[in-house]
């Protein structure tokens, strides 16, 4: 099975002598063919009692990952890097040896690759956060490795037929999603279209066959049409103009994309038009727009169809006209415009600025690597991952710290840099690129921290806009900042990029912690008032002999549910209970205290709370603190029922939850209402379970419904099996009340893929999916 994509040869390399035909072609110093020749024999040598699952000899693996390096014009360092990207690895060489025979380029390109390596899908579950980080720095700080590994898994996915099934799939999904996208996002579009195709039929053999056929079916009057059109541009067009230099052909569509288009947009095989595209090649940019308006002339554009990626080009270095148009007899097909360079890049991304020139011996790699960062905003972007310190230590970049736990990075890597993407620009025309469902201030975050911290709102398109408004492609953003401005917990719901999540969180744990010292000080400053008040009285009223003792008042505070007496006397002191009360009761009365009622109206009164829930009324008492419980996520407006743990304070709970009917048997349950008119502008977590197929896209589509809704996921978790394509998760979702929470599960029912969705009522609650 192999399959061609432009110029690249996608097959397996089994001899010396077909990659150094290849290499021949570009590189014309004897002395770095020798080089490669060498490399080559080492590690033959220290291969030679390894196989391939085939059989085979295991060289030809390296070698068929140097082969593809070569096509893509790689120098003599990166070929052998891909020869030698396994000797680390898999046998006793060591860093040292490979650098003192091929020097410290090659040795850390190897290195890294061999890191690299554990970033698999098979072991992920030994797979610990710094391999992760290794991967994403070894990105950053030199863009061959990534172009290796990429090389390597291409050779990997042409020979998965060799695998268990088991095998084939993890290996087609974890291929799909993870280094086709970064092959994407680097640019590098000849690889992603290969290793998407590939992994597909792996991974859905059925839908990759229908395409396929399809494809077949339809091949010849699809051919004949696409020529004649390419004729008549060549013939009305290049001729006529006396433009030199131009090619002019027809472009496939692969199957996966095919797939995806049909699958996520619900389109027949008959309504995807850029089955049907044009190619124009052309010397320079110049050319480009006036080729465009031939084009334009000859055929009818199609209204919104037009992309101008030369003008704003993608951050993934793609620069390109494309414009789609319908012939005389109703023909609807797609037209892309470039120079060659720019078709350099588009086919071969980064990796087209990393090619051999004759002075690489020269090269500043470095100066190299900056060149790429400054161009790829992948790169840019994951710089700040130079800030995931082992041990969730702070550490300082580019002016601003952000701290990821370890378990955060490969969530961080998915969301943030693998989904769907968004490009907007600053009003100066940078261009800056967001997750799909990014906010205004997801984009003042990527601006800088202090940016964000401060933002009111922002101007797109000249046109002020809140913080949470969410942003297009194509749409021109400016900040508006206020020095009063800061960050606030509702802000969380808004944002979508993990270092708008990070920068916010840690200004808001720092307020946090600035108040709860200044609170210690003034409760301090109160006990010790109220306590002089309380001994006033007792003095006052001749009570000073009748106090009871130690042990006695430590057992009275504790029919009241209080700790030690000084946050007894921070409670009276806040008014929850009056100077008279706390005297006759705690300090010198001798009686016990018997009614039920009584007794819990004096406990509820410490949740009394100027900061208390405004949306809540406990046993007629409103400003209660109290927690919604996370058993059942109670929302307005359903029954609720609330009770006094010792230790959480009180918690509110459906009064249908299984847990509040278990404490029904041995607690005391307090009354609980919802205030109707203080929940409209409230928020509330509800926990919704979901069962779907593991179709590509699923989750941006579930992201999709509800970024379109204003709802925000607080958390989601996913669990694959592979085996039967089928994915479990669960989502904690922010929303207003019932009514939108059963409209939004009716919503999540009518994607494709989906078989169940649900609403968990109850931890442990058994769901038959």
């Amino acid at each position: 099975m192999t399959k061609d994509i432009g110029n690249f040869h996608y097959v397996e390399c089994r001899d010396l002598d077909t990659l150094i035909t290849e290499m021949r072609k570009y590189i014309k110093k004897e002395d770095a063919i020798e080089e490669v020749k060498k490399a080559y024999f080492y590690a033959e040598e220290k291969h030679k009692d390894q196989k391939r699952k085939n059989g085979d000899p295991y060289i030809i693996h390296p070698l068929s990952t140097a082969y593809y390096l070569s096509q893509w014009r790689m120098g003599p360092k990166t070929i052998i890097a891909g020869l030698l990207h396994d000797v680390i690895e898999d046998t006793p060489v060591t860093f040292e040896e490979v650098e003192e025979m091929y020097g410290t380029d090659v040795a850390d390109i190897v290195e890294a690759v061999t890191k690299v390596s554990y970033f698999t899908e098979e072991n992920r579950a030994q797979m610990k956060a710094q391999y992760l980080r290794k991967l994403f720095l070894s990105m950053i700080r030199d863009i061959r490795v990534i172009i290796v590994k990429i090389a390597d898994r291409m050779h990997n996915i042409l020979t998965l037929k060799y695998m268990t099934p088991d095998k084939q799939k993890l290996i087609a999904k974890e291929t799909l999603e993870i280094y086709s996208t970064i092959a994407h996002r680097i640019g590098m579009k000849s690889a992603k279209n290969l290793l998407e195709d590939y992994s597909f039929e792996y991974l859905n053999r059925d839908e990759y066959n229908k395409i396929a056929n399809l494809l077949e079916e339809d091949k010849e009057a699809r051919l004949e049409i696409i020529n004649e059109i390419i004729n008549d541009i060549e013939r009305k067009i290049l001729l006529d103009s006396n433009l030199s230099d131009v090619d002019v052909f027809g472009r496939s569509k692969t199957i996966y994309s095919i797939y995806r288009k049909m699958h996520f947009f619900g389109k027949s095989f008959q309504d995807i038009n850029d089955i049907l595209a044009v190619r124009i090649i052309t010397q320079n940019i110049d050319d480009c727009y006036r080729i465009l308006g031939w084009i334009h002339q000859m055929y009818t554009p199609l209204s919104g169809r037009f992309k101008d990626y030369i003008a704003t080009p993608k951050n993934n270095l793609y620069q390109s006209l494309h414009t789609t148009l319908a012939n005389k007899d109703g023909i609807i097909f797609e037209v892309q415009i470039r120079t060659r360079e720019m078709d350099d890049i588009a086919e071969h991304g980064a990796a087209a600025h990393w090619k051999y020139k004759e002075d690489e011996a020269n090269i500043d790699i470095a100066a190299k690597q900056r060149e790429i960062d400054e161009k790829v905003d992948m790169f840019t972007r994951l710089m700040n991952l130079e800030k995931l310190a082992s041990n969730g230590e702070e550490v300082e970049y580019d002016k601003t710290i952000q701290v990821y736990e370890e378990d955060d990075i490969e969530q961080t890597f998915k969301t943030d840099y693998l989904t769907a993407m968004i490009y907007v620009l600053t009003p100066d025309g940078h261009v800056i690129t967001l997750p799909f469902g990014s906010s205004v201030l997801d984009f003042a975050y990527k601006i800088h921290t202090d940016v964000g911290n401060k933002t009111i709102g922002a101007k797109i398109n000249g046109v002020f806009s809140p913080y949470n408004t969410t942003l297009n492609s194509g749409e021109i953003i400016e900040i508006q900042t206020s020095n009063d401005a800061e960050p606030q917990e509702k802000w969380l719901r808004f944002v979508i990029t993990t270092t708008a999540r990070k920068a916010i969180e840690q200004s808001l744990a720092k307020k946090a912690e600035i108040e709860k010292k200044e609170e210690k000080i003034t409760n301090q400053k109160l006990i010790r008032n109220t306590k002089r008040e309380v001994d006033r009285y007792i003095i006052a009223n001749n009570l000073k002999w009748q106090v009871n003792s130690v042990d006695e008042i430590q057992r009275k505070l504790k029919i009241l549910d209080y700790k030690n007496i000084d946050d007894f006397l921070l409670s009276v002191g806040k008014g929850d209970f009056s100077i008279s009360e706390a005297v006759n009761f705690v300090y010198v009365s001798k009686e016990e205290l018997k009614d039920i009622d009584k007794i819990n109206d004096m406990k509820t009164r410490k949740y009394k709370s100027v900061v208390g829930r405004d949306d809540i009324r406990i046993n007629g008492i409103e400003r209660i603190s109290c927690v919604l419980a996370q058993c059942c996520y109670p929302v307005p407006f359903e029954s609720i029922t609330s009770y006094m743990s010792k230790t959480k304070g009180i918690q509110v709970h459906r009064s249908e939850c299984v847990n509040i009917v278990n404490i029904r048997k041995t607690k005391d349950i307090l009354k609980a209402e919802w205030i109707n008119s203080k929940t409209k502008n409230k928020k509330y977590y509800a926990k919704v379970r979901i069962e779907t197929q593991d179709r590509p896209g699923i989750l941006l589509d579930i992201v999709n419904i509800l970024t379109s809704r204003r709802i925000n996921i607080s958390q989601i978790k996913t669990i694959a099996n592979e085996l039967d394509y089928l994915v479990k998760g669960s989502l904690i979702v922010e929303i207003s009340n019932l009514e939108e929470l059963n409209s939004l599960l009716n919503n999540l029912k009518e994607l494709p893929g989906i078989i169940k969705v649900k609403r968990v009522l109850s931890i442990g609650e058994r769901i038959d999916f």
